[in-house]
């Protein structure tokens, strides 16, 4: 198909001026002194600007990121909410007719003029443009409105081959178990989301997760927001693929929730929340939550975590957002003992065996690290991510420091870091993902081991448009660094790793606890650098859209009784003058 030489927004605005010039020609042409006497003066100007745009998810809780919401995702590249793609399109038209008259009071024993105002001609033509106008505007929310979000489908028999495979691995596993339990862990962390703690669902959260929720909470909360929801529920819950690695046993589910949501101010009133929910629109939403345990772990009768019990030995665990069991000394949320939530993935970002692909240097480094996997370095990033985003947004680099090579408030150190302020908000996670590993080779040249961690997001920087990007996070720890560790931590980040400290709500570089050292990569993985990524090219548009797409009956409608309600108009007005 051949495309036009102009947009469809181009084909809009060239039409206003052609609109505005025949307004003034019916109404300055046929515009005459009232007859019988006085001043008329006639000026007006009006104007009308209509957007809309849509973001995806990763639980953007996001913000992120949809609408204004934490439940928001935006990519350049493709149409879609949490974890997370943005478009928009608008409409704007103006018209104005600025004029005066004076009329001359001249004594007359004759009759008025019969055509005194507009003609019958004049109101159709009037009329007919107000049908155009109406006609275009309402094809323009058409075309510019919310764009769908995306959507995953479920493939049964990759479904079935994993779930066997597992199965084969843990007797014990049920899969219509596991998708209720799965529901259970969503309701507790939409309910703590909403509270604007997480602290109730870090036991079966991992710490990776639970900092993206904290960071999100933050954003909102610095604002003077919150984010609430009515008529929330899941829709379904739909085990995608289970899969397993030398180490860990990974189960995805499709989660298709559904809500009216938004963002209010802080202290709103409840009957006001109320109302503003009742406006919004019900939306439903599909991300893909995957839960990880060390393989080897079998199945447990129900929620440890949920129920308070430690997962490894049985204990009761302390109240409140503890994760350290006081018996075993366990960290309960380190998938090292039962299934926890890694990751929240967007649909257009989420490919099945992404864990089992070939990664060069992975091998070479469980040499000297046998724990060392994707997983870990991923919730790592994840963590060390979203303490980059509440730097740059609060231009607080020691809120980054304990996760870095080197201090962060030097300003060569910050630049590597691209730790630029911006206020960054609506800000969704798509994916992160371990791109490759350069493990050290010559110890005299190179003390550290790097990977590259790419994470695909998108943010409103600066109160513009939600925008999609890519950046490489690169992060290094010491060759020796496993020597030093004392814990079997798995997916732990905001523990010390020498004494197992909770660490959860300090900033601090050194162990409050046992006073060792936590930035500098000697411990844990910590970041060298930030890159750019490669932002894939927006999709052509295709323009042609608008003139192929047939109108609809509302449309229609309105245009054919706007013309004849200008014609009927103009029959009035001829009869009367007659």
């Amino acid at each position: 198909m051949v495309k036009s030489a102009l947009s469809q927004r181009g084909r809009r605005v060239l039409l206003i001026p052609v609109l505005v010039a025949l307004i003034a020609w019916a109404l300055g042409t046929h515009v005459e002194a009232r007859p019988g006497g006085g001043q008329s003066y006639r000026s007006s100007s009006s104007g009308s600007s209509r957007s809309s745009s849509s973001s995806g998810s990763s639980r953007s809780y996001s913000g992120s990121s949809s609408s204004g919401s934490s439940r928001s995702y935006s990519s350049g590249s493709s149409s879609g909410s949490s974890s997370s793609r943005s478009s928009s399109s608008s409409y704007s038209g103006s018209s104005g007719y600025g004029g005066s008259s004076t009329t001359v009071y001249v004594p007359s024993s004759g009759p008025s003029s019969p055509r005194a105002g507009c003609n019958g001609f004049t109101w159709v033509v009037l009329i007919l443009i107000v049908g155009v106008l109406l006609w275009l505007y309402l094809r323009g929310r058409k075309s510019s409105g919310p764009v769908e979000r995306a959507t995953i489908d479920v493939d049964s028999k990759l479904a079935q081959d994993g779930i066997s495979a597992l199965k084969g691995r843990d007797e014990a596993f049920d899969p219509q178990a596991f998708v209720e339990r799965t529901k259970t862990v969503v309701a507790k962390v939409n309910e703590a989301w909403l509270g604007g703690h997480m602290g109730p669902t870090r036991r079966m959260i991992s710490d990776g997760v639970f900092t993206r929720f904290n960071t999100q909470l933050g954003l909102l909360k610095a604002d003077g927001l919150r984010n609430v929801m009515s008529d929330w529920r899941v829709v379904s819950a739909d085990i995608l693929a289970a899969e397993a690695d030398e180490l860990w046993d990974t189960i995805h589910v499709r989660i298709v929730g559904e809500a009216r949501d938004t963002n209010v101010q802080l202290g709103t009133p409840d009957d006001k929340v109320q109302r503003t929910l009742r406006s919004q629109k019900k939306e439903q939403y599909h991300e893909v939550w995957s839960f990880i345990r060390r393989r080897g772990k079998k199945s447990k009768k129900g929620v440890p975590a949920l129920e308070g019990q430690c997962p490894s030995c049985g204990a009761q665990l302390p109240t409140g957002d503890v994760v350290k069991c006081d018996y075993c000394q366990a960290l309960v949320n380190s998938g090292e003992h039962d299934w926890v939530l890694a990751e929240i993935t967007q649909p257009e970002e989420w490919r099945p065996g992404a864990a089992l692909d070939e990664l060069p240097g992975l091998a070479e480094l469980r040499g000297r690290d046998a724990t060392i996997s994707r997983q870990e370095l991923e919730d790592r990033a994840s963590v060390i991510f979203w303490k980059w985003i509440e730097a740059r947004s609060s231009g607080k680099p020691e809120k980054l420091a304990r996760f870095c090579m080197k201090d962060p408030a030097d300003a060569t150190v910050a630049a590597a870091l691209m730790l630029q302020p911006a206020k960054l908000r609506d800000v969704a996670v798509g994916s992160a993902e371990l791109k490759s590993l350069d493990p050290v080779e010559d110890h005299e040249k190179r003390k550290h081991d790097r990977a590259i961690v790419e994470i695909r997001w998108s943010a409103s920087v600066d109160g513009a448009e939600p925008a999609f990007d890519v950046h490489e996070f690169e992060l290094s720890r010491a060759a020796d660094a496993p020597q030093h560790a004392k814990f079997k931590r798995g997916l732990c980040s905001l523990d010390c790793p020498q004494c197992g400290g909770q660490l959860t709500t300090s900033d601090a570089v050194t162990c409050t606890y046992c006073g060792t050292k936590l930035s500098g990569g000697k411990q844990d993985w910590a970041l060298h650098a930030v890159h750019k990524g490669e932002v894939p090219s927006e999709p052509e548009s295709d323009d042609d859209d608008f003139e192929d797409e047939p109108p609809s009956k509302l449309e229609t409608g309105l245009a054919i009784g706007a013309i004849v309600a200008g014609a009927a108009l103009g029959a009035i007005s001829d009869s009367s003058d007659d």
